[in-house]
C-alpha cells in the first residue's frame, strides 16, 4: 500500500495539538505532534462565549497549522472542537468563520464521543483482555468516564468536571484556600455520585494533557523515562496535592516540570485523581499521552475502510512488534523466520541453559525487531536497532524489559561482550545473564538465515554430552538452496560463539 499523509487536530480549552501521521501498510508513524498553548477556555468559562481576541487566537493558530500541514501534504484532515466548542453560545458562527478562512471543517464532539475515542486509542496502547478497566480523560471543560470488561467498551459519560472549569468557578485568587478546595472536592464527590460507576476495576488509565504533566513530575522524581505510557503510585498524587494546594500560583510555576501554563489548573486536575483514586483503593494507575489525537487518527482510517494491525489481531502485544517492524521498514520475510527458528531453539534448550518459559516473550520481541537499525544505516545497524527499541514504545513490557529487549537486539551480531555478566550497567546482574543467554539464542536463529533466504525450513536439535547438533530441514523450492544454505552455514559459524559458552557444548551442523 502506497503510504500517505494524514492530521488530526484536537482543539481544547487550554491548548490546541495537531498530530501527523504517515499511514503504511496496517500501520501509522507520528511525524509531528504540533502544540500551542491558546488557553480559548478562559474566555468561554468567563463570558458564555467566544471573546473576539479568543476567535483570532483560533485563527491564527489554525492558519500556522494549516500551513503545516499543506507543506507536509496532508492528503486527509480531521480537526475537533471538545468542550470549549461545546460550552460556547456562538460556535456555529466561529465554526463557520474558520471554514471560511482556513478551509478547516470543525466537527464539534460530544462528551461521549471523546470518551469513545479515547477508549480507541487506548486499546492501541495496552492489553485490555481479561481485565475491567476505568479510562478517565480529564480535561480543561469536562471529564470523561469509560469502562471497559475483557477487551469490550461497556459504556461511557462525560461529566462537567473540566479542571480549568472547576479553577474558574472555585477559585478566586493565586492560592486556593481550605474554603475552595473543599467546594471542588464537594463538587467532584457530587458529579460522580450521580454516575453508574463500576464498583470493582482492575486497573485505572487516566489521560489529558495536564494529567500527563502530574505524572511527568513522578517520572522525573523517580528517574523514570518519559514514554507515552506511565505507571504512577497512588500515594504520590495524595502527596503532590498537598504540595499544590500549600504553594501559590506563580510558586506552582517553579515546579520542576510543571508546564508553567497548567499551574493554575493543576490542582484541580489533582484532585479529581485523588478522588477517583480513593475510590478504587488501587496501588498504581496508568497515564498515557495524545489519547484523543490517538483515537482521532486511528477513527480516521477507520473510517477510509482501513483496519490497522491491532484491530485485527487478538494478540496486541505481538501485533504491535510488527508494527513497529512496519514503521522502520523492516524485513518482515526475514524477521519472522528468524523468530521461528528462535523459538525452537529456544524450547530446545531454555531448560538447559537455565531461563524460564516466560523468557521468550523477550526473545520473540527482540528477534522480531533485531534489524530495524537498518532504517538508519545499515553500518552499525545493530546499535541502532537497540537504539531504536529504548525509545519505542513497546506494549505489554515494563521499562526494565525494554532495556533488555534491546540489549539483545544489539547483540545479534559483531562481537560479544566479553563480560558474560555485567555488559550492560542499566540492568543487574540476573538480567544481564539472561540477555546474554537470549541474545545467543538470537544470532544463531539469524545466521541460519544470514542468506534472507528462509532456505532452512525447519529442524531438529539434539543435545549430547558434549554437542549441541543442528540437523536442518532444507526448502525444496528454491533454487540454488545449496548456495544459501553454505551461506547460512558459514553465519551460524561466525556467531556461535556466545552460544558455545552459555550451553558448554560445541555447536555443529549435521549435514
Amino acid at each position: 500500500m502506497e503510504a500517505f499523509t494524514t492530521a488530526v487536530i484536537d482543539l481544547g480549552c487550554n491548548s490546541f495539538r495537531m498530530q501527523i501521521s504517515e499511514v503504511m501498510d496496517g500501520t501509522y508513524k507520528i511525524i509531528e505532534d504540533y502544540k500551542e498553548t491558546v488557553r480559548i477556555g478562559d474566555s468561554v468559562y468567563a463570558t458564555g462565549n467566544f471573546t473576539p481576541d479568543s476567535v483570532q487566537i483560533i485563527l491564527n493558530t489554525l492558519k500556522r497549522m494549516r500551513i503545516r500541514m499543506d507543506n507536509m501534504k496532508v492528503s486527509h484532515i480531521r480537526a475537533v472542537g471538545t468542550a470549549p466548542f461545546r460550552d460556547a453560545g456562538n460556535t456555529a458562527k466561529v465554526v463557520e468563520t474558520v471554514k471560511k478562512e482556513t478551509g478547516i471543517d470543525i466537527d464539534v464532539i460530544s462528551g461521549e464521543e471523546e470518551a469513545r475515542l479515547v477508549y480507541l486509542a487506548a486499546t492501541g496502547q495496552f492489553d485490555l483482555s481479561e481485565t475491567d478497566v476505568l479510562f478517565v480523560d480529564i480535561g480543561g471543560g469536562s471529564t470523561e468516564f469509560s469502562f471497559s470488561s475483557d477487551g469490550a467498551l461497556k459504556s461511557h459519560v462525560s461529566t462537567s468536571l473540566g479542571c480549568l472549569k472547576l479553577t474558574k468557578e472555585f477559585v478566586l485568587k493565586q492560592k486556593a484556600t481550605r474554603e475552595e478546595i473543599k467546594k471542588i472536592n464537594e463538587e467532584i464527590k457530587k458529579t460522580l455520585k450521580n454516575l453508574k460507576l463500576p464498583r470493582k476495576i482492575d486497573k485505572i488509565i487516566f489521560t489529558g494533557g495536564t494529567v500527563n504533566a502530574l505524572s511527568l513530575i513522578y517520572a522525573r522524581r523517580n528517574s523514570l523515562s518519559n514514554s507515552s505510557v506511565k505507571y504512577v503510585e497512588t500515594d504520590f498524587i495524595a502527596h503532590l496535592t498537598d504540595e499544590l494546594s500549600a504553594k501559590n500560583y506563580e510558586d506552582r510555576k517553579k515546579i520542576p516540570d510543571l508546564e508553567p501554563e497548567r499551574a493554575d489548573i493543576s490542582l484541580a486536575a489533582a484532585l479529581i485523581v485523588k478522588y477517583v483514586l480513593q475510590k478504587y483503593k488501587l496501588n498504581i494507575f496508568f497515564t498515557f499521552a495524545g489519547g484523543l489525537r490517538n483515537g482521532l487518527t486511528i477513527d480516521l482510517l477507520n473510517r477510509m475502510g482501513k483496519t490497522l494491525l491491532f484491530q485485527d489481531r487478538d494478540d496486541i502485544r505481538h501485533s504491535k512488534l510488527i508494527e513497529t517492524g512496519k514503521k522502520y521498514k523492516f524485513d518482515e520475510e526475514h524477521a519472522l523466520h528468524v523468530t521461528d527458528l528462535c523459538h525452537k531453539l529456544f524450547l530446545s534448550t531454555f531448560k538447559h541453559i537455565k531461563l524460564k518459559k516466560s523468557d521468550w516473550l523477550l526473545l520473540e520481541a527482540a528477534s522480531i525487531l533485531h534489524d530495524i537499525g537498518q532504517h538508519i544505516a545499515y553500518q552499525k545497524h545493530h546499535k541502532h536497532s537497540g537504539y531504536l527499541i529504548k525509545n519505542t514504545e513497546l506494549v505489554g513490557y515494563t521499562e526494565n524489559e525494554k532495556v533488555m529487549i534491546a540489549e539483545i537486539a544489539k547483540y545479534h551480531r559483531r562481537d560479544a561482550p566479553k563480560n558474560l555478566r555485567a555488559f550492560c550497567r542499566d540492568l543487574s546482574a540476573r538480567d544481564n545473564e539472561r540477555v546474554y543467554k537470549l541474545a545467543a539464542i538470537l544470532r544463531i536463529a539469524d545466521g541460519l538465515d544470514r542468506s534472507h533466504m528462509s532456505a532452512v525450513k525447519d529442524l531438529n536439535v539434539t543435545i549430547t554430552e558434549k554437542q549441541i547438533e543442528l540437523e536442518l530441514t532444507v526448502k525444496d523450492d528454491i533454487s540454488d538452496a545449496s548456495d544459501y544454505i553454505s551461506t547460512d552455514r558459514e553465519g551460524v559459524h561466525r556467531k556461535k560463539d556466545m552460544y558455545e559458552k552459555v550451553t558448554n557444548k560445541e555447536l555443529i551442523i549435521k549435514k
